[in-house]
């Protein structure tokens, strides 16, 4: 977490527990090739996109893989011929089965209230990966009426809502 998080650190933590559940919250670049495409870690490192293919495609060997990748930094479902569906792309491609990630731009304060939303929903209503999403943008899209409970009213703005996906074994 934080300054903590390196390639190395990133690559040694997966490879000593099995999580069903990764979520990666920062900047992200996906380049025209490979070397500038990446996760920005602590201490403004990089998490290069091979990096990551590897950490995953190692995990993908265990019994237990990675149930979901969740990627909240812009634009990591942006992809291009080489890599579709970007940085989330590259995880379901080395076995990730299903990734939320980013088509533009996006706000931290926005992110994180939709993702906290998504977490619960998911984790303690069981709902599937596509449900718990759909309901806390749902959510997001009722805004204004639940400016009461403390969300911003501005973020039924589908700019707040709508760039995040799920891709992948999404039920």
């Amino acid at each position: 977490m934080d300054e903590n998080f390196s390639p190395e650190n990133f690559e040694k933590t997966l490879d000593k527990t099995t999580y069903p559940i990764v979520h990666i919250a920062s900047h992200a670049q996906f380049g025209i090739i490979p070397e500038d495409t990446f996760i920005v870690t602590g201490k403004n490192q990089k998490l290069t996109i091979s990096q990551l293919e590897n950490s995953l495609r190692n995990l993908t060997s265990k019994s237990d893989s990675v149930e979901l990748l969740t990627l909240t930094a812009c634009e990591t479902a942006v992809g291009d011929d080489r890599a579709t569906l970007g940085l989330a792309g590259v995880a379901l491609q080395v076995g990730v089965k299903s990734a939320i990630a980013s088509l533009w731009s996006v706000s931290d304060q926005s992110t994180s209230e939709l993702v906290k939303t998504f977490y619960s929903n998911y984790r303690n209503a069981g709902m599937s990966i596509a449900e718990a999403l759909q309901q806390a943008q749902i959510r997001m899209i009722h805004a204004k009426k639940l400016s009461s409970e403390g969300i911003n009213p501005s973020y039924d703005n589908p700019a707040y809502w709508a760039p995040m996906i799920a891709i992948g074994n999404w039920l």
